[in-house]
């Protein structure tokens, strides 16, 4: 099975990820001449990534220094949500009912005797001849083949009252 295509932002969000895993995790600021230092401390030490200038805005001095770390809090969010997101698919995936398999019933029914019983008593089907009854009930739900009743909701829904009307008449005698 072939893997879907790799969609451009799964791509830009997977190189976020790359260079935040090999980025230091603890950051922190120093003052200094020019203005504040933002430093990364790492296996190899500490390190100076990049100067705000005094020059700078508060606010944009602050979304600097914060940068680092509202990065590596927005990125752990997101597994966490997206794999909450996967769980309830899962699970709604593993919920979701079967989809009835109508043209097997329907090749059941035709060799069950009651249902045989049926087909003679109140619709005069030959139940002498498998192929005369395949062909009947064929022509009694308006379809060439029973795989339609798996595909067709019209034919499905036909074959259930035919079902049904059988079950009533079961219950009747």
């Amino acid at each position: 099975m072939q893997e879907p295509a790799v969609s451009a932002n799964q791509k830009r969000l997977d190189a976020i990820r790359n260079r935040a895993g090999l980025a230091a995790k603890d950051w922190g600021i120093m003052a200094g001449e020019r203005g504040l230092t933002l430093t990364a401390n790492g296996d190899e030490g500490q390190e100076d990534v990049s100067v705000l200038l005094d020059d700078a805005s508060i606010f944009n001095r602050e979304f600097a220094i914060a940068a680092p770390e509202d990065l590596l809090w927005l990125l752990d969010r997101y597994t966490s949500l997206a794999d909450r997101f996967r769980r309830v698919m899962e699970k709604q995936e593993r919920d979701r009912p079967k989809p009835k398999q109508y043209a097997a019933e329907c090749a059941m029914k035709c060799n069950d005797r009651a249902f045989l019983d049926f087909l003679f008593t109140c619709h005069g089907v030959d139940v002498a001849d498998k192929e005369r009854i395949i062909s009947r009930v064929r022509t009694m739900l308006r379809i060439q083949s029973r795989a339609e009743l798996d595909t067709d909701e019209a034919a499905a829904s036909r074959w259930r009252q035919l079902v049904n009307d059988f079950e009533n008449w079961r219950k009747a005698r």
